[in-house]
């Protein structure tokens, strides 16, 4: 009878390697500690991240699951007016999930008056941070969008209200955001060189920036949220006279609405393997009350191409969330969440409709076939709260579902009642819930 030949099992192979990669390790340690590396000074955390250099070979660490990974990327055009279906499964295999979740503002307007209030005269500086410290612990999703209506300036403390201290970019940090929609109505009002400024005081506070090109920011990226692959796409139908100017001498700036220019965007995310798209619309007048028949008309439209959210600004005030169903360019029954107006978040105006906002919380799950669901859709409402404290005009951004906060008077209280009332009638016929 033949004796079997012994041989080293997979498990071994492993813990020979395993074994080796540690005496390089430990030689390497040994090498620097000997090399001049004081003794007194090589702590157990040093010498165990020499031993991890050395045993880290070419294959990367994954990434935690809840790690939140932006990338941008150009969407080239594409000559295909119909959209790029995702990669089609096996007969019978699951389709892969990806859960991430939205938070998404209003218009965060650090206007004049607003500047004037947090502006120290001795050190010639602003702090805009307590203007928005009660609304800490509101802000904390895989992805946090604020609208800024205003080029801010890093040159020096002039301000305007088209135009805020580079300093506001802190205080959108420490709201809580971490991505800026900067394509809005006054953003080329200082030019190409206004945008970059703008783009350079958020990215520098670790801030992505999204509807304008300049510098690292570009109107249409794709960012990766726990693997989820998500579009997010801009375009504004107004610009004041500089602005158009601006885009006259450098049209890819930004885009202007235009139908056939959406639909190849979408489709040339749809190319890039794209599960959830996203389209911000900055449309409308400020002072309209409901929404017209031709926003209704061209959500529908968005929704056809695609459009799986469409989140509208430029109105002061906020308008009407819905979920529409409609038939996609590619014949498959499709629904999209509408939120016609986020509003003003933060504004120095005292216009009943303007002090009263609105945070919007998307808990979203997508699959491989294109499978978008709204798992969860709440809404935070919010009031600008004025008061004057010691001869000083103060503005503070606070949740009007809480409880008043210090130092807030009885009719201040009922002002920010009515605010929420304002927030609960305009959603009342929504798919959300008060968070």
């Amino acid at each position: 009878m033949k004796k079997k030949r012994s041989g080293l099992s997979l498990g071994s192979c492993l813990t020979l390697c395993l074994t080796a990669a540690v005496v390089v390790g430990c030689i390497v340690v040994f090498g620097k500690i000997r090399s001049g590396q004081p003794e007194a000074a090589m702590s157990a955390q040093r010498v165990m991240g020499l031993v991890g250099d050395a045993l880290q070979g070419a294959t990367p660490v994954p990434m935690p699951e809840s790690t939140v990974r932006t990338v941008t990327v150009t969407l080239p055009p594409v000559s295909e007016n119909t959209l790029a279906p995702l990669p089609t499964l096996a007969p019978g295999a699951a389709a892969q999930q990806y859960r991430f979740s939205l938070t998404f503002g209003g218009l965060m307007a650090f206007e004049s008056e607003i500047s004037d209030s947090v502006y120290d005269k001795t050190e010639k500086s602003f702090d805009f941070r307590p203007v928005v410290a009660l609304l800490a612990g509101k802000v904390y999703a895989d992805m946090n969008l604020v609208a800024l209506p205003q080029t801010l300036n890093i040159t020096d403390t002039k301000y305007a209200d088209a135009m805020a201290p580079a300093a506001a970019a802190e205080a959108v940090h420490a709201a809580g955001f971490d991505d800026a929609l900067l394509g809005t109505e006054h953003i080329l009002d200082q030019g190409a060189q206004g945008a970059l400024d703008t783009v350079e005081a958020l990215t520098a506070r670790g801030i992505s920036c999204g509807g304008v090109t300049a510098g690292s920011a570009r109107q249409n990226r794709i960012v990766q949220l726990n693997g989820a692959r998500i579009a997010v796409l801009s375009y504004t139908d107004t610009l004041t006279a500089k602005g158009k100017n601006a885009l006259e001498q450098q049209p890819d700036l930004l885009r202007l609405y235009d139908p056939n220019t959406v639909r190849q965007d979408i489709a040339a995310a749809r190319a890039q393997g794209v599960h959830c798209v996203i389209v911000c619309m900055y449309w409308g007048k400020e002072d309209q009350s409901s929404v017209t028949n031709a926003q209704k008309n061209t959500a529908r439209s968005l929704a056809e191409m695609g459009a799986d959210v469409i989140l509208g600004y430029r109105p002061a005030r906020v308008l009407p969330v819905e979920i529409i169903s409609v038939n996609g360019e590619d014949g498959a029954r499709r629904q999209a969440m509408v939120a016609y107006s986020l509003g003003t978040l933060l504004s120095e105006s005292r216009d009943a409709g303007a002090i009263a906002g609105m945070l919007l919380h998307l808990d979203i799950t997508v699959d491989g076939t294109g499978r978008v669901r709204f798992t969860n859709a709440e809404y935070t409402p919010t009031y600008m709260w004025r008061q004057s404290l010691n001869g000083k005009v103060c503005y503070r951004l606070v949740c009007s579902a809480d409880a008043a906060p210090e130092g807030m008077s009885a009719q201040q209280s009922g002002v920010m009642g009515r605010a929420l009332e304002r927030i609960q009638s305009a959603l009342a016929d929504s798919p959300l819930t008060q968070r």
